[in-house]
């Protein structure tokens, strides 16, 4: 088998793990052993085989749910946004939008002053790519947090690996933010606690993985031929996931 030097070669990733080489404790909480969580103090990577089966589907989503609530917490008092980055033109670049379109958003309710308390203040944007709107994500998101006075940002959004065992098999979940286009050198501004004056807790699945790490060519990525239906199996998990957190309601009226 022909080898590959990738020594001088720069892999992009936007997995902290593979950024860091992090070897943080791991536990298995899955009966079939199909799903693993590595959790650090500000980052946590779920692990799955498989959601394309009804009961490991539900086994990754009560897992995810369970993962994003340690960072939620949320109050009765949170005022929460919900951003889906990235391009809903482009198929592995359209999770975060997609997400966005199964968010329960509550926020007219609460301006009508016509609130049911056991679902939260919630607002959702997808604030599409510079390339198609000239403007830099990160300051239609602080200007929309500043506008509704958002207390938590949930921000979704397609990754990149270094691993084709991670591809669309893997969710990150952390509270250090998020750099738009990262994982292919494509940097924008950051989006964290510090610029965005807010928490900010992201959510990310790798939809692609450089093909350097499986031939010797550059400039390409390479995604799955069923990608189209993962990213939309993978919107519905995470969205509802994120409504499940957020509203205490959702799970017993709207998740049948």
């Amino acid at each position: 088998m022909h080898k590959v030097d990738l020594s001088n070669k720069s892999i992009y990733t936007d997995l902290i793990i593979e950024k860091e080489n992090n070897t943080n404790k791991c536990k298995i909480i899955d009966k079939t052993n199909n799903l693993k969580v590595q959790e650090s103090i500000d980052c946590t990577t779920i692990f799955y085989n498989d959601i394309t089966d009804k009961d490991n589907y539900i086994n990754v989503q009560n897992t995810f749910i369970n993962e994003l609530n340690k960072y939620l917490k949320i109050n009765s008092k949170d005022i929460i946004l919900v951003i889906g980055l990235g391009n809903s033109n482009s198929t592995p670049d359209s999770l975060g939008p997609k997400v966005i379109d199964n968010i329960l958003v509550t926020r007219h309710l609460y301006l009508l002053g016509n609130v049911d308390p056991n679902y939260s203040n919630v607002s959702a944007y997808t604030p599409n790519v510079m390339g198609n709107t000239g403007i830099e994500s990160t300051r239609i998101i602080k200007n929309i947090i500043k506008e509704i006075k958002a207390t938590k940002v949930i921000i979704i959004d397609a990754l990149k690996t270094n691993n084709i065992d991670r591809l669309i098999k893997t969710i990150q979940i952390t509270n250090r933010g998020i750099i738009p286009g990262s994982g292919i050198n494509n940097n924008r501004e950051e989006i964290n606690k510090n610029n965005m004056n807010t928490e900010i807790i992201a959510v990310g699945v790798p939809t692609v993985v450089d093909i350097r790490n499986i031939l010797n060519t550059n400039n390409f990525i390479v995604t799955p031929t069923n990608i189209d239906f993962m990213i939309e199996k993978l919107s519905i998990l995470i969205g509802n996931g994120i409504n499940i957190s957020l509203h205490k309601n959702f799970n017993r009226q709207n998740n049948n």
